[in-house]
């Protein structure tokens, strides 16, 4: 009986058009998402092949996510068919068995699923062979990975979805609680994302995926491109835990599916109305005359005025809300969606797992992000839900018979699904406020919250017409749902693709960044512009979705069409014309704005001009320049226009040994030039699209001559842009720097394209990032900037009445004229050639550190952590100036500006701060890392290194400025706060240093040659300097550094280089660390260390010995990833250390932590402490770079 059923399935499903429909558009976007080299799915970037096993596993894993919605076709869909179409007691009065049926339907829905799913890999396989991909990019058919994927993600995936959904249609005999499963999938599949982004809680996060797809991205965490390209992942560990889980979960819900299932009509219903009291049969019921007595009728009018029909569209809208927000399904769902927006609260905001405040707009910035997702889901299966309620019922006949307009059903259907969107995003402010208040927070913001969620709606709005227009002009409610998820797709990869114009891109609108200084600011006008753009075109699709509305017996597609023609006359005509209308006029407003006023360069036409840039001018790149000697110059910001007017003077000299006879000069085609005037001149080359022009002097400026470059320039904004405009000058918070507001010289290699497969595109060579570091020609230059050395800098900015303006410099003088504030600023002392201006409406918080003075700038309301920059502040200053070299300036100055980026950047004796990354993060939970400490230790460390000592034009320059600061700011960090504190810290630098190694675009590189690759130079140079000096001692590396200070500070060219400090560092050194040394800056590699067992025997003298058992293993690799073992001879810690009961790892006392030499892979050591340990390691403070750092520490075991 079984293998009929089975076969009654298959038959029904080949000839079922929806079925082919589905296999069809998963082919093509399996097809899509392997055929085209812009397209860029499951990590085929860089150095990764596109095919690589990893990549087909990912995308296999990926797919089988978005297999949902086939088990909600065919699984869901198959269970409740015979209950729909009332044929289930026909089956039931057989002599079936139970276990038949069940395994019959829920076999043929997944075998319908399994199809669908060998389709894709078929169609991702096929995109791989097409012939205009980029060959260099493809390795062989990973035909392994394809079997691996089916076997472990894939088939137990659509498994466990088709048992859920099974079980919820058969228990509840309805799709919509159906509905639940998918949305609970969703919420546990986003939510394990968001909990790997902590350290702590990775491992919650790769088990508690259904699909797996995070365990595997756990799994793979750390893998080399070189392992994406080869291998395949271990079925071992957390990936194995997670599948064995979900399997397991499998088994469950198939044996609760059998178990709960009942043969009746009803199934399981979760809330039953009450009965309603029956009259006694002798008494007539209201209303109804007696048997032989006349009946009188009321007289009545039927009305088709407005107000009937308002009042029938507000009693039809309300009956469809009030159904959809009472039903048990919406609780459910609700309760779900503020789980996933307590997940993003409590794990999707951190740094080094650190938390923020609670204000305001994090809180909305969470729900939209958050919930985005979730309210994409419930906006795609509630249309289909509204749309086809009354036909899934079976009382479509009856309610197509109401004297209703075919407005109304519509009407009140998209007011429903508004509503319940609506619903879900107060429901979230609501959880949010409650959470700002259980943390303390009070300061809540009622309009910004009404601000937020309106904007938040909006694009949801958007989405429901589109889904109810799917729905309607489909006629079938899982097309309109894969319509939803084509769409959804395709405007994924429309980015990818460049297709980026927001004229095509249904819903999409400028971006509308919230920041409590400068608020929406100037971003409102043109994002509300394209959200009535877009409005206008929903309302259009609305009136076509009029059309076609269901409505009648039929829904053949030429009885629909001749009823679209029938219904397009009068207001409905009238409706579609003048939206369309509407829609044009405010899309050639757009239009004139982004494309005339402002030009439009898409991502594509970018990356040619950067490859054009590059062929025309990169012969100029060893042409001599003259450098700048002086700047002197005039800034006026007027925040209320968004302008800035300019005026300034460059002392130009010629420090080379030969005559200058062309000035090469590199202005931003933004900004409009007023006058440039210099020595006599003709213009050879004027390229307006580059900003680059080239004129030839009369006269050559002579070695050891010098010239006046006097220049006159204004930014004002012209309409708005694609990107709604500028970040740098706004309402309250400018900053801009002298890089992309004043005249540079010669050709500048940051233009040109980096990755090597673009590159290869262009038809450009193979380049390196940066100058060879043997190439002496390129340490006349450091890295900063190729126009200067250092020079004499001097401004007058003038703002706004209600504003401060702040430069580089000592403030010489400030006062008011005409309404404005000036502020004349002058540096004392020669400075590199970088430089920032910023306004804005400013509280300053005053201190001082020995003569120095430091002032904080905050907005009013961001308090919280100015005592804690300012304490960081001085003992940096301490520390720095003890050790290395006394400070340079009389003020150090630390700014806030609008959280549009998350960084912070030191110029001379000033750092401009990003008000989101620490102006509001939350200290008070003492065990928490205080990285507002760190990122201010480390930006006033740039005082020495970068500013004092900066690296030539050559390989490794930013470890001499930024690895340096790194390693200066974990001293003083490790002098607040301990030891201990410093684990965690590296353990996150670990992390992004590992798990970024992937990604690399290019060629890994040592530490000492790295080309500006933030991974490197900022978290590996932090783990590497932490290393050196725990190997060394803190003294002897800090004199080193002293020296080299000394030595290279404040020098011209040549610039020194990262041989120059290795130099000195094996210099001062003893010969047995120079191995180590090498290893740290000169090579990649890994030491993998892991204890075994710790095992513990209390000796009669009540003192315990300790049998430690470790794993050492050394590793190097080449640049792509390729490893090679090593003979291990390592010096590394070994420590012992004790918890008192319920303690943390704060508490813990180190018992023993002494150097040993380790020279074989397996070690046994016996230790002799004097308390019951803990817990055990090798390297257990992770000062080495170790691919598993959770392993090097074990709980000790206590043996009788």
């Amino acid at each position: 009986m079984l293998r009929h059923l089975l076969a009654f399935e298959s038959r029904l499903l080949l000839r079922n058009g929806v079925f082919w429909i589905v296999l069809l558009v998963f082919a093509l976007l399996g097809f899509g998402s392997m055929a085209s080299d812009d397209v860029s799915f499951g990590g085929g970037v860089g150095n990764i092949m596109r095919n690589a096993p990893a990549v087909v596993i990912v995308l296999l894993g990926t797919f089988s996510v978005l297999a949902v919605l086939l088990t909600t076709i065919f699984v869901a869909g198959i269970a409740l068919r015979d209950f729909e179409q009332r044929t289930a007691e026909l089956f039931f009065a057989t002599p079936m068995r139970k276990r038949d049926y069940l395994l019959g339907r829920f076999g043929g829905g997944f075998l319908a699923s399994l199809a669908i799913m060998l389709a894709t890999a078929l169609g991702l396989w096929l995109g791989s062979l097409m012939p205009w991909l980029d060959q260099a990019r493809l390795g062989p058919t990973p035909w392994a990975a394809y079997a691996w994927g089916f076997g472990v993600l894939v088939i137990p995936n659509l498994l466990f979805l088709s048992a859920l959904l099974f079980l919820l249609a058969t228990l509840t005999r309805s799709m919509l609680y159906s509905y639940i499963g998918v949305i609970g999938f969703f919420v546990l599949w986003t939510a394990s994302g968001f909990l790997t982004q902590d350290l702590d809680s990775r491992w919650v996060g790769a088990l508690l995926d259904p699909s797996g797809t995070t365990a595997i991205g756990e799994h793979i965490r750390y893998w080399s491109s070189a392992q994406y390209n080869s291998q395949l992942p271990e079925l071992t560990g957390l990936l194995l835990g997670n599948r064995a889980l979900w399997l397991a979960a499998t088994m469950l819900l198939l044996f609760a599916a059998f178990r709960l299932f009942r043969a009746d009509r009803e199934g399981i219903v979760l809330r039953r109305r009450k009965a309603e009291a029956v009259a006694p049969a002798a008494t007539a019921a209201p209303g109804l005359a007696a048997a032989g007595t006349t009946l009188a009728l009321p007289a009545v009018t039927l009305r088709e005025n407005a107000a009937a029909r308002w009042t029938q569209y507000r009693h039809l809208a309300a009956f469809d809300l009030r159904g959809a927000l009472t039903s048990a399904p919406f609780l459910v769902m609700l309760v779900l969606g503020l789980l996933m927006v307590f997940t993003v609260l409590k794990f999707g905001s951190t740094m080094f797992g650190t938390e923020l405040y609670p204000v305001t707009r994090r809180m909305l910035s969470t729900l939209e992000g958050g919930m985005s997702l979730f309210l994409i889901i419930i906006t795609t299966f509630y249309a289909g839900e509204l749309v086809w309620r009354e036909r899934s019922l079976r009382v479509a006949e009856a309610t197509d018979a109401y004297a209703l307009p075919d407005w109304i059903p519509l009407a009140s259907k998209l007011t429903a699904l508004v509503g319940l969107v609506v619903a879900f995003l107060l429901a979230g402010a609501l959880f949010s406020a409650g959470w700002q208040l259980g943390h303390g927070y009070t300061a809540f913001e009622p309009l910004l919250y009404l601000k937020g969620l309106a904007l938040a709606a909006i694009p949801f709005v958007l989405m429901a017409a589109l889904a109810v227009f799917l729905q309607a002009v489909s006629g079938n409610k899982f097309i309109g749902y894969l319509l939803m998820i084509v769409y959804l797709v395709a405007r994924a990869t429309m980015g990818m693709l460049d297709l980026d114009h927001l004229l095509y891109r249904y819903g999409s609108a400028t971006p509308i960044p919230y920041s409590d200084m400068n608020q929406y600011g100037h971003f409102v006008g043109p994002h509300l512009l394209l959200r009535g753009y877009w409005a206008a075109f929903a309302v259009a699709l609305l009136a076509v979705a009029l059309l076609f509305w269901p409505r009648g017996t039929s829904l053949a597609l030429r009885d629909r069409l001749r009823q679209a023609r029938a219904r397009l006359r009068g207001p409905v005509l009238a409706t579609l014309a003048g939206s369309l209308l509407l829609f044009a006029a405010l899309g050639g407003w757009i239009f004139y704005n982004t494309n005339v006023l402002n030009e439009y360069v898409p991502g594509d036409l970018a990356k040619e001009r950067a490859a054009q840039y590059e062929k025309d001018y990169r012969q100029y790149k060893d042409l001599p320049q003259p450098r700048i000697a002086s700047i002197s110059t005039e800034v006026d910001i007027f925040p209320e226009q968004r302008r800035v007017d300019l005026r300034g003077r460059y002392r130009l000299e010629n420090r080379t040994d030969q005559p200058i006879a062309e000035l090469h000069v590199a202005i931003d085609p933004d900004i409009e030039v007023r006058s440039l005037e210099f020595g006599p001149h003709t213009v050879v080359k004027a390229d307006q699209v580059q900003g680059y022009t080239i004129y030839r002097l009369a006269e050559p400026l002579a070695p050891g001559a010098a010239m006046d470059f006097r220049f006159e320039l204004s930014s004002r904004p012209e309409g708005f842009p694609l990107d709604g405009g500028s970040t740098a000058v706004v309402y309250n918070g400018t900053f801009f720097n002298n890089y992309a507001a004043l005249p540079q010289f010669g050709y500048s290699e940051r233009r040109q394209l980096q990755d090597r497969n673009e590159r290869r595109k262009q038809g450009l060579p193979v380049l390196p990032r940066m100058n060879p570091i043997d190439d002496a020609a390129a340490r006349r230059n450091n890295y900063l900037t190729t126009t200067g050395d250092r020079v004499d800098f001097e401004t007058v900015v003038s703002t706004s009445g209600d504003q401060i303006a702040l430069a580089p410099g000592y403030l010489q003088r400030e006062w008011e004229q005409d309404g404005r504030r000036y502020f004349h600023y002058k540096s004392e002392a020669k400075l590199l050639p970088f430089f920032s201006w910023l306004s804005a409406d400013w509280q300053v918080a005053h201190d001082h550190w020995n003569d120095v003075a430091i002032e904080v700038y905050h907005h009013p309301a961001h308090a919280w952590n100015v005592p804690r920059m300012i304490d960081s502040a001085k003992k940096s200053l301490d520390y720095y100036s003890r050790n290395f070299s006394p400070y340079q300036f009389r003020q150090f100055r630390i700014l806030e500006f609008p959280g549009y980026q998350q960084f912070a950047q030191a110029f001379a004796g000033t750092i401009p701060y990003s008000e989101s990354i620490g102006f509001i993060a939350d200290l008070r939970d003492e065990e928490d890392i205080d990285y507002v400490f760190y990122v201010t230790a480390h930006e006033a460390a740039h005082q020495w290194w970068a500013h004092q000592v900066i690296g030539a034009d050559v390989q490794g320059a930013t470890m001499l400025s930024e690895s340096l600061a790194q390693y200066s700011a974990l001293m003083v960090m490790e002098k607040e706060y301990g030891p201990a504190r410093m684990r965690r810290f590296l353990k996150y630098e670990l992390d992004n240093y590992l798990r970024s190694r992937a990604t690399e675009r290019g060629e890994e590189l040592p530490l000492a040659l790295n080309e500006n690759q933030q991974y490197i130079h900022y978290n590996k140079g932090s783990v590497v300097f932490y290393a050196l000096r725990d190997a060394i001692g803190e003294d002897k590396l800090n004199s080193v550094l002293a020296e080299f200070l000394a030595q290279w500070g404040g020098k011209g060219p040549p610039y020194p280089t990262t041989r120059d400090f290795l130099d000195l560092l094996y210099a001062r050194t003893d010969p047995q660390y120079h191995g180590f040394i090498r290893d740290l800056f000169e090579r990649i590699v890994f030491w993998n260390h892991r204890v075994e067992t710790a095992d513990v025997r209390k000796r009669d003298d009540g003192k315990y010995v300790v049998t430690l058992k470790v794993h050492a293993e050394k590793v190097s690799t080449d640049g792509k990833g390729k490893e090679t073992q090593e003979p291990i001879d390592t010096l590394v810690d070994i420590g012992v250390f004790a918890r008192p009961p319920g303690g943390k790892e704060a508490d813990e006392k180190v018992l023993y932590l002494q150097k040993h030499r380790i020279t074989q892979a397996d070690t046994t050591l016996e230790l002799v402490v004097d308390e019951l340990p803990y817990e055990a390691g090798i390297d257990p403070y992770n000062k080495l770079i170790d691919r598993d750092s959770g392993d090097n520490r074990k709980k000790a075991t206590v043996l009788q």
